[in-house]
């Protein structure tokens, strides 16, 4: 019996198939970087895929036949890498990163990193959603990564039972991730899996021995709540935990940061975001450094274009 091609339900977005591993390699190559596919059922592997871009995020819809996709990474990656989030949408799929390895079922999702090396196989017919985008788009501890790297958050849980149905939507109707739509659909996705991750580390705090890493994940809440609030410091932060500031400059020194440092880059990300929505497009860029918490627009720009490598107009220009 000949292959069918493959079927993407939802919308009218055309999927853009490939007939062949050789050519799905290719394809999955040019969306996510280099990738090596390979398949023990040549002569019946059928694979398409949906993809769309909304401002930082990359959105993919694939439906795949069974196969293996691997990233190899040598030394280190002189792209700096990526984020990427994996929906099973049927089928099962298997993703492995370092030690660690997680077989996800429907509604299940994962996290991997495109600067180290990972591996996923599909043993049977699969459908799923992809997601790629910059490490500063997540509010995540700088440790964190390591902790959620290629482990399944599962589908049972309420919260990520709430963030999974919603991105399941989204595949569905990737037509609809064009322009200022699309850009606050994308918006939306990040806050989600911001949600559904953070919840993920607070779970495995809560189950943790240790004291501090119940007290980690605090703190780094609270400076997500207050990032538009000029006078957060190191003073406010640990009058709030009740601790010094001794203690609070140790977490992010054990964390390899300063607490300066990061809620700047977080206050960056917010802002960088902000300016790509073209729903804020009469709004002035010092208005925008103002609202998450910078009072001085010069040292936003010099800061911003030190983070990014633009000024803020430019990413404003290119919406």
């Amino acid at each position: 019996m000949a292959p069918t091609r493959p079927d993407f339900p939802g919308g009218p977005a055309i999927p853009v198939l490939a007939e062949t591993i050789r050519d799905w390699s290719v394809l999955t190559s040019q969306s996510f970087g280099p990738l090596k596919c390979s398949t023990r059922a040549p002569r019946t592997f059928r694979a398409g895929l949906v993809a769309r871009t909304t401002g930082s995020m990359s959105i993919a819809h694939l439906r795949v036949g069974p196969h293996v996709v691997e990233r190899e990474v040598r030394g280190p990656d002189q792209e700096g890498g990526r984020f990427k989030v994996s929906l099973q949408l049927e089928g099962r799929g298997v993703v492995e990163q370092g030690e660690h390895s997680a077989v996800l079922e429907p509604g299940d999702m994962a996290l991997y990193d495109t600067s180290a090396s990972y591996r996923l196989e599909f043993p049977d017919d699969s459908r799923l959603l992809v997601m790629m985008f910059d490490h500063s788009a997540l509010d995540l501890p700088p440790n964190a990564a390591a902790q959620l790297r290629a482990q399944r958050v599962r589908a049972e849980e309420p919260v990520h039972a709430m963030v999974s149905s919603f991105l399941a939507s989204v595949a569905e109707r990737m037509e609809a991730l064009n322009g200022m739509t699309g850009q606050r659909i994308g918006n939306s996705a990040l806050d989600l899996l911001t949600v559904s991750f953070n919840h993920e580390l607070d779970g495995q705090a809560a189950g943790s021995a240790h004291e501090q890493d119940r007290l980690r994940a605090s703190v780094h809440d609270f400076i997500e709540a207050h990032l538009p609030d000029p006078d957060l410091d190191p003073a406010m932060i640990a009058r709030a935990h009740f601790m010094s500031t001794r203690r609070l400059h140790q977490i992010f020194h054990d964390e390899g940061t300063t607490v300066s440092a990061w809620i700047r880059r977080r206050r960056l990300e917010r802002c960088r975001r902000a300016l790509e929505d073209p729903a804020n497009a009469r709004v002035s860029v010092a208005r925008i450094a103002e609202r998450w918490g910078f009072t001085d627009a010069a040292h936003f720009s010099r800061v911003f274009k030190a983070a990014y490598e633009v000024p803020p107009s430019h990413v404003r220009a290119r919406v």
